[in-house]
């Protein structure tokens, strides 16, 4: 069942339950066409599959639906056909990529599917699946394959019978083929009546991992999440480790979101730290150092990550393809094929793949059509989804216009500046910094001397011997290099009031004088406005790589105030190029999804209660940072109008409120 949301009395008691951060399950919110009650994404099938773990409701577009925007923040409002599902939490609203808007787009099965996909994941977080119903019982089986573009496994039950384990409720988003597969025995918790497995492993704990991966070795890990000073990087899917820029690169002007990228597969140093708990380091791993396995997300399963597989975005299309494309155990036979081709079909008919009312399983919607042996015997073309891409990654610097050439730039391989309030940690470290030098020239030394010697097979053994044990005592150097430095950005982090000094005193350094790039392409056009327009293009093709533009393409028409142009007066071009970078990801959407850009609506006035500043036209002025942590502080202003076109404002400091 769903709930009609008829009136502005439950327009405010839906909006109330959507901000309580002690709901205990997602709620899925669908509109209806602008002028009708009728909805065309599939509310029915919404409330069959989900409906034991997520609540629907209806809402008219129109009056209602404003209303609700109303009471919602920026961005997180339902219109247009348009459904959300909206998670639990303290905070439900604090990534708008968590949440996102799933329009028709004149596929409405699609948009359904989408949903049902939100909310399955947004349980899942919730715990909902961990709570055993009376109907689950403990299983084994056989992992014999994939279908729906990767998205589900089917498994042969011990007892007879078929089951599925969906992505959504194991690592989302971390693809099943990479913890499962086919031919893997498995265990898990079946669900009786929509015959879901749930295999998914408590993360092992700190004691788990530091036995299984002694002081100073180096396994693999993926980046979860960047920002320009901190990254987040994953062992295990539910096992995450926060490193700073100093645990990367010594260039106090390096960036953590140059360096790496989420999605990301780098190799890392474990490091045992004094107090127990365990930290990554990516500085100082050399391309031969010996990779210990990751873990097993899975019993049984493979290694999690893999060198050259990053986890790609999920590109979604608009494609209507049947979805059930298997992959198989090549060391099937001929009749096991045809035997599993049968069981494969009573699993499907019993999960209704084809969206029969009545079952809560529907796997993946009307028309799904079941795999015949002849379509099987067909060679199937492979269908994109998300994989790894380019997996063992070092995070070397890579040159850009603020540091290469630069007299003062500080090679990688450097130590972080000490601080000074640790005199012992720091002068451990330059001495480990000169062992690290002696034990490099040794090495040439003695690579010298091999090369010359060449009087008895003796000599040149001993020599080797003395170059093996030099290289040992390097390897030793660079882990108690890591461990120091570790504890000299302790000992900093400790020190706020020199950190803030150390702030001031990088922002009073004289910057070089402006290149006139800007102003010589300005020239080359008639009017302010080509240029911005211009300059905007060349601005997406630097910011947006290649395979994200379809994700985030720049649309062909956006509007452009007469004082935009004005605005950008009397910026150097590094400010410039922050600007134009920061219209670029409002014309995309993809400030959306960038924390470090703090998208929020402009007020009437200073109270947090006071409305939002609207135009004529029902577009709500926004306000997206520029720089940080600078004097007066860029800002951008934009109107985001109703239809979600965008029209730029222009550039402000950090207390100009005006629109």
């Amino acid at each position: 069942m769903y709930t009609r949301v008829e009136t502005s009395s439950a327009v405010q008691q839906l909006a109330i339950g959507l901000h309580d951060p002690a709901r205990d399950r997602p709620w899925v919110v669908v509109s209806s066409p602008f002028g009708t009650a009728i909805p065309e994404i599939g509310i029915d099938q919404l409330a069959t599959q989900i409906g034991d773990v997520a609540r629907v409701f209806l809402v008219q577009t129109g009056e209602l639906t404003r209303q609700l925007g109303d009471l919602l923040p920026a961005q997180f409002q339902v219109y247009g056909s348009a459904g959300r599902s909206y998670p639990t939490g303290p905070n439900p609203f604090a990534d708008l990529a968590r949440s996102r808007l799933r329009f028709t787009h004149g596929d409405p099965q699609h948009a359904t599917d989408q949903l049902v996909t939100d909310a399955l994941a947004h349980a899942h977080h919730a715990g909902l699946f961990a709570l055993a119903p009376a109907s689950v019982i403990t299983v084994t089986g056989t992992v014999k394959g994939f279908m729906l573009h990767g998205s589900r496994a089917l498994v042969e039950l011990d007892g007879g019978g078929m089951a599925t384990i969906w992505q959504e409720l194991t690592y989302p988003p971390v693809p099943l083929d990479w913890t499962l597969s086919p031919g893997q025995r498995i265990q898990g918790a079946l669900d009786a009546p929509t015959h879901r497995l749930n295999v998914e492993l408590k993360p092992p704990t700190t004691e788990v991992i530091a036995e299984r991966y002694p002081h100073g070795s180096v396994t693999l890990a993926l980046v979860q999440k960047v920002s320009a000073q901190k990254a987040v990087l994953a062992l295990h899917p539910h096992l995450t480790f926060t490193i700073t820029r100093a645990d990367i690169s010594a260039n106090p002007r390096d960036l953590v979101d140059t360096l790496l990228s989420e999605g990301d597969v780098v190799a890392a140093r474990v490091m045992h730290l004094p107090s127990g708990a365990l930290h990554l380091v990516l500085s100082d791993v050399d391309d031969d150092e010996p990779v210990l396995p990751p873990l097993a997300a899975v019993l049984n399963g493979p290694p999690w990550l893999r060198e050259n597989r990053p986890l790609l975005p999920l590109v979604e299309d608009d494609d209507t393809g049947s979805g059930d494309d298997l992959v198989f155990d090549p060391a099937m036979s001929a009749k096991g094929v045809a035997g599993f081709v049968r069981a494969a079909g009573a699993a499907l008919a019993q999960d209704d793949l084809h969206g029969e009312a009545g079952s809560p399983d529907a796997l993946a919607g009307a028309g799904a059509a079941r795999p015949s042996p002849a379509d099987l015997a067909a060679p199937r073309p492979i269908v994109p989804r998300p994989f790894p891409g380019p997996g063992r990654v070092h995070a070397v610097r890579r040159p850009t216009p603020a540091t290469a050439g630069s007299p003062g730039a500080i090679p990688f391989r450097v130590g972080p500046t000490p601080a000074p309030c640790a005199p012992t940690s720091v002068s451990a470290l330059q001495s480990t910094q000169l062992s690290l030098a002696e034990a490099k020239a040794k090495i040439t030394r003695l690579e010298a001397q091999l090369v010359e010697a060449g009087s008895t097979e003796s000599d040149l053994a001993r020599l080797r011997e003395q170059a093996r044990s030099a290289q040992l005592q390097l390897r030793d150097a660079l882990v108690e290099l890591g461990t120091l430095r570790h504890t000299v950005a302790e000992l900093r982090d400790e020190q706020r009031t020199q950190k803030r000094m150390l702030r001031e005193s990088r922002r009073t350094v004289v910057a070089p004088a402006p290149s006139s790039e800007y102003e010589s392409r300005r020239a080359l056009w008639e009017d302010a406005t080509s240029w911005v327009r211009h300059e905007i293009a060349l601005a997406w093709v630097d910011r947006v790589p290649e395979s994200d533009r379809e994700e985030w393409p720049l649309p062909h028409s956006y509007g452009l105030s007469d004082r935009f142009a004005d605005s950008l007066s009397g910026l150097d071009d590094g400010q410039l190029a922050k600007a134009f970078k920061a219209s670029v990801d409002v014309l995309t959407g993809r400030v959306k999804t960038l924390q470090g850009r703090h998208l929020h609506a402009l007020r009437q006035g200073a109270g947090p209660a006071d409305p939002h500043l609207l135009r004529w036209d029902g577009a709500r002025c926004m306000r997206v940072s520029i720089e940080q942590n600078t004097p007066a502080a860029r800002r951008m202003h934009f109107w985001q109008k109703p239809d979600g076109s965008v029209e730029l404002i222009r550039i402000v400091t950090h207390d100009d409120m005006e629109a």
